[in-house]
């Protein structure tokens, strides 16, 4: 008995190494420089956005309300950033993203005037731009969960539905969506 604990003990420090603490950063969660450039021409321009409000978000709205808003993407530092500036209700927001070479991943950062915070990493599979939700809210609670980017009308609509959890519980569906209306 003590000898078949000891194997399981050593094969168990043997094993460890193998799964990491970041396990859920796959390569199938890596992009290339060309995705980068392809995703910042997806979100290039002006957009009109309908949300619902999938939380009570301080600064922006309540769970449950419908608010229209709009954002800009503009390309920048010759090509190697996307910047967003984003209103919706009361609230802002600025966005920052940009190809993580050594990653090898698209990383999305953003910052809202509700004090919550996301960092995002966006990553195309099966023909659709996938986002891995990570974050806190001003009051510091973990934001967590997954999104998907689905295009549409030749890029002009795009609709974003996922889950997120705040410290583990569910919120309502994501599910909002934008109408590009200019350049």
């Amino acid at each position: 008995m003590k000898t078949w604990l000891t194997c399981l003990f050593c094969l168990t420090l043997i094993a460890t190494p193998a799964f990491p603490a970041d396990n859920e950063q796959t390569t199938s969660m890596q992009s290339t420089p060309e995705d980068f450039e392809e995703f910042s021409q997806v979100m290039q321009g002006r957009w009109i956005s309908e949300i619902i409000w999938i939380n009570d978000w301080p600064g922006f709205g309540e769970r449950g309300d419908s608010v229209t808003g709009y954002v800009e993407y503009q390309i920048s530092e010759g090509g190697k950033v996307i910047i967003g500036r984003y209103y919706a209700g009361p609230g802002s927001a600025t966005d920052l993203i940009y190809y993580d070479v050594g990653k090898k991943q698209i990383l999305e950062h953003q910052v809202s005037s509700g004090g919550n915070v996301w960092v995002n990493v966006i990553y195309k599979e099966n023909g659709e731009w996938n986002y891995k939700i990570t974050g806190s809210t001003g009051g510091g609670k973990a934001i967590t969960g997954s999104a998907i980017r689905y295009i549409s009308d030749q890029g002009q609509t795009h609709r974003w539905i996922g889950e997120m959890f705040i410290d583990g519980e569910e919120l309502d569906p994501l599910r909002d969506s934008f109408r590009r209306i200019g350049d």
